[in-house]
């Protein structure tokens, strides 16, 4: 049936044109709105027996793929999380091999970077321009969430990023 397929082809090229054309026209954050719309609908039609839903679909997943499937995104998931704070992190090892103390590194503010222009060159430009969340924080170095980070956990990320 050369004619069903080519019909195909000539609806995906126009889905394709339709689809460039609305993103040229309202951005990406129009997907990003009706997709959280959509799914807010889902929920309100279907929430009472989505619990069902989202355990038959695991288990599905599981018969047709394995564990080794859930590992994979588990360890793809860890990775994604690890790469939002690498620069962040990198930056900070540098300068504790430098000498700073913690206490100090998670207490500096921007009113301090004209004294850190060694690591501005060195990883701390880009993590202020790319990697940091936007927050209204002052401290220069915060958490994925824009909070102050903590001194226990620093202590704990920083030994495990050393180690490594």
């Amino acid at each position: 049936m050369p004619g069903k397929h080519k019909l195909s082809a000539v609806r995906r090229r126009a889905g394709r044109l339709g689809g460039r054309s609305t993103r040229a026209k309202h951005g990406v954050e129009h997907y990003r709105s009706i997709g959280s719309q959509g799914g807010q609908m889902t929920m309100s039609l279907y929430g009472d027996n989505y619990a069902a839903y989202r355990r038959r679909g695991g288990q599905t997943t599981r018969r047709r793929y394995g564990l080794r499937h859930f590992q994979a995104l588990a360890r793809k998931s860890a990775e994604s999380r690890q790469a939002a704070t690498a620069q962040r992190d990198s930056v900070m090892v540098e300068m504790l091999a430098d000498g700073w103390k913690i206490p100090t590194l998670i207490q500096l503010t921007f009113d301090d970077l004209p004294g850190l222009k060694k690591y501005l060159r060195n990883g701390l430009g880009t993590y202020l321009k790319s990697e940091r969340p936007v927050t209204d924080s002052p401290y220069l170095f915060v958490s994925k969430t824009g909070n102050p980070l903590t001194l226990a956990n620093t202590y704990k990320v920083m030994r495990a990023r050393q180690a490594r």
